[in-house]
């Protein structure tokens, strides 16, 4: 059995380390999900937990792990050598009464992290397939790990985890040493290193043991629930999970205070790690509008902003403006494809051209039989034994099939200009509403959207890489426009962005919206050679420049003017 990095050895880090013994206490808070960029010890300080028990079960759940694997299925091992149905446990049996880490959790599929979650809502797994029904407890501390520039966790998962904190990675230089120094010792010799920790972690452990014996007595008064409704109508939060993780949480915190009742104390440490990732107001301690500081979400002017408009030319830096969203502008449905067919097309037409020649019935015949074999349905082998099982002999009639899911997801990548040019003749209010027929598309084909604005000389990321929002309305106030231009940026944020992305096999479309005002070559961009792009032209001003086809033109990309938009 390997060693883990002793958790009170750990440097700083006080408020992830309580959010960690929190749902030691209490499983039923719901999980924890810790952000952070790469090489920030995530994954050390997870699995420190597991120091505290040695006996207490901790899985990992790797990101290739299929349905099956996770949560149970058909014993084959059974079913060959008994004819004998019976279940083989899964990763959530193993974490019953243990700890179930997740490391990268952004990039593990969807329906994977939902069942997750539901079964550590529940405490139990519920396994109905292969033949075989079975359920058994479930009872485990669901901890994911999170790289934000890896692509963000879709809304409705995000707000399933009962806490979530971010790493912190400010440390003095003083700290930095002790980390280094302290790891170097860990794997020189980790026996002695954790037994130089044996006192601590022995406190520690008479801590927990204390606040899990006696969490059922904790009590929560009528002012601090009181209090409680109050933080989480002022977040404006969606339902009553956030109400319900900080009375759970609160009572956790207290538990580990050896103290019987919640105070405001408790309320203090808990909430922002229940309400940081739920809440859709600014938290108390913003500062308000007007303040030279703001969240990191929301558009700053640049605090860079360049003397010479070396970017826009003459049209140089100026404060930001606002504008309202006039009119959603419905796009032009664009023809449906077979991309199959298209790619077969292009490959018989490119052979014909290399040879001289037609190309044989032969080699279209074999083009045909692979192009069935795309969406040929595979057979189901565990279910299939189950049916033989039941019966005397396998029929072909018998035989139970899986059929091949689409594995792309489509991402619609949208950069938006925000420069001043844009605001002549409400270009920039036009543009909003195309994005907001953009995103109401992508919403209702549970696509994905990302939106990138530039101007003012900065980038900013206002939609990280998620399921499209539903109302994008609240972002899309945000947005300002002035200043210059800095087209080559927005690329390179947006192309870094995609391989960062690259594990979650997305299809992306380009959308640059822009009046063409741009004074960088972007002509050989690698961003707009690997992905289908469409400029959308929302140049409004009297006198027409024609720039934005001229763009279209020179990187061979779709070409989409204002006046081919539709008002709805």
């Amino acid at each position: 059995m390997g060693h883990h990095f002793p958790f009170t050895a750990i440097v700083g880090q006080a408020r992830l380390k309580t959010a960690l013994l929190l749902i030691s206490i209490d499983p039923a808070i719901g999980g924890l999900l810790l952000s952070g960029p790469r090489g920030s010890a995530k994954s050390t300080l997870v699995r420190s937990l597991a120091s505290l028990n040695q006996s207490q079960p901790f899985v990992t759940v790797p990101l290739g792990a299929s349905e099956e694997m996770v949560t149970g299925s058909l014993d084959l091992d059974q079913a060959l050598s008994q004819s004998k149905l019976a279940f083989k446990p899964g990763l959530l049996a193993k974490a019953n009464d243990g700890i179930l880490y997740v490391d990268e959790v952004n990039l593990l599929a969807d329906h994977l992290v939902d069942l997750l979650l539901d079964a550590a809502a529940s405490g139990t797994n519920l396994v109905e397939r292969d033949g075989i029904s079975h359920q058994h407890d479930a009872l485990f501390s669901l901890v994911g790990t999170m790289n934000p520039d890896e692509g963000e966790l879709r809304p409705q998962l995000l707000d399933r985890f009962g806490l979530m904190a971010n790493v912190d990675i400010q440390f003095s230089i003083e700290q930095r040493q002790l980390v280094v120094k302290q790891r170097l010792e860990f794997d020189s010799n980790p026996a002695q290193f954790i037994d130089q920790q044996k006192v601590t972690l022995t406190e520690l452990r008479t801590q927990l043991n204390w606040a899990t014996e006696n969490l059922p007595s904790v009590t929560v008064s009528e002012a601090i629930s009181h209090q409680i409704a109050l933080k989480c109508a002022d977040a404006q939060v969606e339902g009553f999970r956030a109400d319900i993780t900080m009375h759970r949480a609160s009572r956790a915190h207290a538990a580990l205070k050896q103290r019987l009742e919640v105070l405001e104390s408790d309320l203090a440490a808990i909430e922002d790690l229940v309400l940081s990732h739920r809440r859709n107001t600014p938290p108390p301690s913003s500062p308000p509008t007007g303040s030279s500081s703001a969240p990191d979400n929301t558009p700053q002017k640049s605090q860079n902003t360049q003397t010479e408009s070396s970017i826009q030319g003459s049209w140089g830096a100026m404060e930001s403006a606002t504008t309202d969203t006039n009119q959603t502008l419905a796009l032009p449905k664009p023809p449906k494809v077979d991309v199959i067919a298209t790619v077969l097309s292009n490959l018989t037409t490119t052979i014909s051209q290399r040879k001289g020649r037609s190309v044989s019935n032969r080699f279209l015949d074999r083009i045909s039989m692979n192009r069935a074999l795309i969406s040929t349905p595979k057979i189901n082998w565990f279910r299939s034994l189950a049916t033989k099982i039941s019966s005397v002999s396998l029929e072909s009639n018998q035989l139970k099939y899986r059929y091949p899911q689409p594995r792309n997801t489509e991402l619609k990548l949208v950069l938006l200009d925000t420069s001043s040019s844009t605001l002549s003749g409400q270009g920039l209010a036009k543009a909003k509403g195309v994005i907001k027929e953009l995103s109401r598309q992508a919403y209702l084909k549970r696509q994905k959207l990302c939106l990138l604005t530039f101007g003012n000389n900065q980038v900013i990321t206002l939609i990280h890489t998620q399921r499209a929002p539903k109302n994008i309305q609240s972002k899309l106030d945000l947005i300002k426009a002035g200043g210059g231009t800095p087209i080559r940026q927005v690329l390179d944020h947006a192309q870094h962005l995609l391989l960062g992305q690259r594990h979650q096999s997305l299809d992306c479309s380009v959308y640059l919206i822009t009046d063409g005002r741009l004074e960088q070559s972007i002509y050989s961009h690698a961003l707009l050679s690997e992905h289908h792009v469409t400029i959308v032209d929302i140049e409004s001003s009297r006198i027409k420049l024609g720039l934005g086809k001229q763009l279209a033109d020179a990187i061979s990309a779709h070409y989409l003017p204002l006046s081919k938009l539709t008002a709805v």
